[in-house]
């Protein structure tokens, strides 16, 4: 059932369609059959071709000619932090592969694992091995911001850019302090992403059967697509401001959809 919320501080241009039903099964028991004990690794394999390991690190870089910055946890566990001076520090349980480098302009951090699966449906097993890091990153403006996540989890404190991608597959993500000039696109498969003290220069939400928090300012249009999943943005923006300048365009099946104003 549709629910749009139509509170007196809340505005939704809403366009009903014909809901994928097919493909939003598909990706809640694909999640299901990952997540629920489906897949079992097989650690003689990893152990004869290193695959999954992981290390205990403490290492710094320089920024280099990097004005954006990509970041894919995988399935692992990343707080990221600004940093204390110029450099890139990280601490922490890395793949041993784990990559932290400037190329074309962008700072490429990849803690993804390559793991080797099978079904078992009588055992979940990934080992001991399980990436937990911290990463303390230069406090500049970013060009670009992607961070990217499977089924793991990554927490953001106080991170500034002209434009952010955000994508959760199955995992979560928050942002705690977000400043953007720019568009913020947020891409939610049957993860959650959370947004607080925000302020952005417009959202593009696409959720397929995930979650969307937002909390803050948004000085451009919002557009949200949502399928089976659920979003509620809470912004501090005042409702007659807002529309004099931008708009609210939402379309969903079955999820519900919430935008209010004047959340001071």
């Amino acid at each position: 059932m549709n629910n749009i919320d139509l509170e007196e501080k809340t505005y939704t241009t809403h366009r009903k369609r014909v809901f994928p039903f097919f493909s939003v099964g598909l990706i809640i028991v694909g999640t299901a059959m990952l997540v629920g004990g489906g897949i079992f690794y097989d650690q003689a394999e990893a152990s004869e071709h290193n695959i999954g390991k992981v290390i205990s690190v403490s290492d710094n870089f320089e920024l280099g000619k990097a004005s954006s910055v990509k970041i894919d946890a995988g399935a692992g566990k990343l707080d990221i932090r600004p940093s204390s001076d110029d450099r890139i520090h990280i601490e922490g349980n890395v793949p041993e592969d784990y990559v932290i480098k400037e190329n074309d302009g962008i700072l490429l951090v990849d803690l993804t694992q390559n793991w080797n699966f099978h079904f078992n449906f009588n055992a979940f097993d990934i080992g001991s091995s399980t990436v937990d890091a911290i990463l303390y990153l230069p406090e500049i403006e970013y060009e670009e911001l992607y961070l990217e996540v499977g089924a793991g989890e990554i927490t953001v404190t106080d991170i500034k850019c002209r434009e952010a991608s955000i994508d959760s597959g199955a995992g979560e993500i928050t942002v705690n302090g977000l400043t953007a000039k720019g568009l913020v696109r947020t891409d939610i498969g049957a993860g959650e992403i959370t947004i607080t003290k925000a302020v952005t220069g417009g959202l593009d939400v696409d959720i397929g059967a995930g979650e969307f928090t937002y909390t803050g300012e948004v000085n451009g249009d919002i557009d949200v697509d949502c399928g089976a999943g659920d979003c509620n943005i809470a912004l501090t923006n005042d409702q007659d401001e807002f529309y004099k300048k931008y708009s609210v365009d939402t379309d969903s099946g079955v999820g519900d959809i919430k935008v209010t104003f004047n959340n001071k």
